[in-house]
């Protein structure tokens, strides 16, 4: 099916080159692509032949340079398709011509560059564009397609060398993705166990980036692992202040550090104070929960929650509490709701607890980088609200 598209597309492409090359051919003197020749390739090309399209182009008597834009044309087909290898012969080839004109000549090597990266092959595609932007040339471009080579090593210190040398070049700010990846060094060292130097790394992202609630969470729970817990609830509730979204991911270490500093009134008031706010409904869930730990009954305060943002999560919690009344288990209903509950509980696991504010895309977990569409830090909890059909 593919290929069949494929020669669909090159056929009129093909014409359009031919009225081009007839257009463009040279004085007399000079030896050029005749018909036979242009029509062979031509042949070759709708048959989907690239070698044998190669091996044409190779016959011609003077390199002409409409023929290079043709090679380019299909290196770049090639590539899209996947079809790699196809695309590094011919850019390879296309690169050996002698009499290629400079400006042709750097833009084959950045086409090439970007064939070895997509092979795998990262170290000739660093090489490349390396030299590509030291030259001056598609400075911009290489640096950013050399961004893309070091994330993909995970080489993070060479990533934020690249990062500041594009910000230099474009103009244009590259924090947020600096920061991520001092918080990719982060947590190397933290895995490492080299708690001080991940502690470092994390600020540094920070300092670079004020609102990436990543470094937060991350100085948050290494001041948890370390057991300054104040220093932890400072931490967690300014990842909170960085965005709101968050609440769902600090919660419960939020939580734990209130109450190993003694003073979970504190957290019942920033409780309060949040659902008064944005009147969302994790945190009357939260309240429910510290509720029914104290002994008190959570019913009507889950039951005013559901009216006001009705959650899945809210309606199981409440469901739970409902089934373990007397008046409902002397009824027999305690099962119905028990029923009820486990099925309410199956749609939250269905549901998307995450999405790219980019791209759309919905995972179960939570990815600082987001694995469809690559951007940094777009990627946020959701709140599952009961929407009416």
């Amino acid at each position: 099916m593919l290929d069949s598209l494929l020669a669909w597309l090159l056929l009129p492409m093909g014409a359009v080159l031919g009225w081009v090359l007839a257009r463009r051919m040279p004085q007399p003197e000079q030896q050029a692509m005749d018909a036979e020749q242009l029509g062979g390739l031509l042949t070759h090309l709708t048959a989907d032949d690239p070698d044998e399209a190669i091996a044409a182009l190779t016959q011609a008597a003077e390199f002409d340079q409409s023929t290079a834009e043709l090679h380019l044309t299909l290196g770049n087909l090639f590539r899209k398709r996947g079809e790699i290898d196809r695309a590094l012969r011919i850019h390879e080839t296309l690169l050996a011509r002698p009499q290629l004109k400079p400006q042709t000549r750097h833009q084959v090597r950045f086409e090439l560059a970007q064939d070895y990266a997509k092979a795998g092959l990262m170290d000739r595609a660093e090489v490349l564009l390396n030299d590509l932007a030291a030259e001056g040339l598609f400075v911009s471009a290489a640096l950013e397609q050399l961004l893309g080579v070091y994330e993909q090593q995970r080489d993070w210190k060479q990533a934020i060398e690249a990062a500041q040398r594009l910000e230099a070049a474009r103009g244009e700010s590259r924090r947020g993705n600096i920061a991520q990846y001092y918080c990719e060094l982060a947590e190397e060292a933290r895995r490492g166990k080299k708690s001080a130097e991940a502690e470092k790394l994390a600020q540094k992202a920070l300092d670079k980036d004020k609102g990436c609630v990543r470094a937060s969470l991350m100085l948050a729970a290494l001041a948890e692992a370390r057991e300054d817990f104040p220093q932890a609830v400072k931490r967690y509730l300014q990842a909170f202040d960085q965005n709101p979204r968050f609440l769902p991911e600090l919660l419960k270490p939020l939580q734990r550090c209130y109450e190993k500093s003694g003073d979970l009134a504190a957290y019942m008031l920033f409780l309060k104070d949040v659902r008064e706010q944005s009147g969302a409904g994790i945190p009357i869930l939260a309240e429910a929960q510290l509720m029914r730990q104290e002994g008190m009954d959570p019913l009507n305060h889950l039951a005013t929650g559901l009216e006001i943002q009705p959650t899945r999560a809210l309606f199981a919690e409440f469901l739970e509490v409902l089934e373990q009344r007397p008046e409902v288990v002397s009824a027999g209903l305690d099962k119905a709701a028990a029923s009820l509950r486990q099925a309410v509980k199956k749609l939250m696991e269905s549901a998307p607890r995450y999405q790219c504010g980019h791209c759309g895309f919905n995972p179960r977990q939570l990815f600082w980088q987001c694995p469809s569409c690559k951007q940094w830090g777009s990627i946020t909890p959701v709140e599952d609200v009961i929407k009416p059909a």
